[in-house]
């Protein structure tokens, strides 16, 4: 169970383009199979009976058995299945109907396919920084790979078949996470919420659908694929991503400029509780490393934000019991975490 800890990670800060903003870039596309029932109208002995054969193909392919793991998600330890949804591998939706799905996960962790979720294949490509074209290729090579054993559900006027209406036509949905404190502390947030939702995006909280946002961080996906081409979604996702950058960065620049003083108090103070705190509560902990990563911008403190969004993960609550190869309560996960933050820290100084 242990190894789960730091599996499937590798693909965090690989990407260079903007990543001080966008933490990464999620796509991913949503397929059916014609010959199966859509998983939430299938009985139990049809999902399973989908699943035994994509693990045929599994084990039966080279391209796959090689790169990739294949997990029953049934047969997983409860804490493996919670870090599996803590990495953005899983859905809650498979989490809490276990029965006959499954993930297909390149060792890297920047390929996989949920199986039986909403859908029978959620094809999915995580990358770090803003990485859409580069993600797109991949999702086209895993999907045609995938369509020379499956016959994907197709209509010629409602195009992709899918379980959730907003997911017909190419059944790509395309998110980012960003961090924006400065848009966040100059207020000018809502103002950017407004023209991106007149754009139609979605605007989430960090863990996604149904949450809030949390010390600056949001997800911002867009909305709906039916009626428009995989080439415009990405084009429009990519204005809307540069868009974001350049406001986030005037607003970075004013509260320096103006606020500067204000600006190294708050990095300083959520340094200062890192390396003394005893005890950190997940959100705590989320809010200072967001603060740490603020003042990276800055140069405050030569600090690769690839380890704090590392951490970002790291530190959740399933990751932390998984570290330590069992259950865990609240008490001893936030004295865990702040003796963890603690090690990682001490290594670094403020320039």
């Amino acid at each position: 169970m242990r190894e789960f800890y730091y599996k499937y990670l590798k693909w965090i800060g690989e990407g260079n383009l903007h990543k001080d903003i966008i933490l990464s870039t999620r796509i991913r596309l949503a397929r059916n199979v014609r010959e199966f029932p859509f998983p939430n109208q299938a009985s139990e002995p049809q999902r399973k009976r989908f699943i035994n054969k994509v693990e045929w193909v599994f084990k039966n392919d080279t391209k796959f058995n090689k790169d990739y793991d294949f997990l029953r998600l049934e047969k997983l330890p409860k804490l493996v299945s919670e870090v599996l949804i803590e990495k953005h591998l899983i859905s809650e939706d498979q989490f809490n109907n276990l029965s006959g799905t499954g993930l297909i996960v390149r060792k890297d962790g920047k390929l996989s396919i949920r199986l039986n979720e909403e859908d029978h294949f959620r094809i999915q490509v995580l990358s770090g920084g803003l990485e859409i074209n580069e993600s797109w290729k991949m999702l086209q090579s895993l999907e045609n790979h995938i369509s020379e054993y499956f016959d994907f559900a197709f209509d010629n006027s409602m195009g992709y078949l899918t379980s959730c209406i907003t997911n017909l036509g190419c059944g790509l949905r395309i998110s980012l996470l960003v961090h924006l404190p400065g848009l966040t502390f100059t207020g000018k947030i809502k103002t950017l919420f407004r023209r991106l939702r007149s754009s139609k995006v979605l605007i989430r909280g960090f863990y996604g659908e149904n949450t809030k946002a949390i010390a600056g961080f949001y997800q911002i996906a867009s909305k709906s694929s039916l009626g428009c081409s995989e080439e415009e979604l990405i084009k429009k996702m990519e204005e809307i991503a540069l868009k974001i950058v350049n406001e986030e960065i005037k607003a970075r620049e004013l509260l320096f400029e103006e606020r500067r003083r204000w600006v190294e108090d708050i990095f300083g103070r959520a340094w200062g509780i890192i390396n003394y705190a005893k005890y950190l509560e997940s959100l705590e902990a989320i809010s200072l490393l967001s603060n740490i990563r603020f003042g990276i911008f800055y140069k405050i403190i030569n600090l690769p934000i690839k380890l704090l969004d590392l951490l970002l993960i790291l530190t959740l609550p399933a990751h932390l019991q998984v570290k330590l190869g069992r259950e865990m309560d609240s008490e001893e996960r936030d004295r865990v975490r702040a003796d963890l933050l603690h090690d990682v820290f001490k290594n670094y100084k403020i320039d």
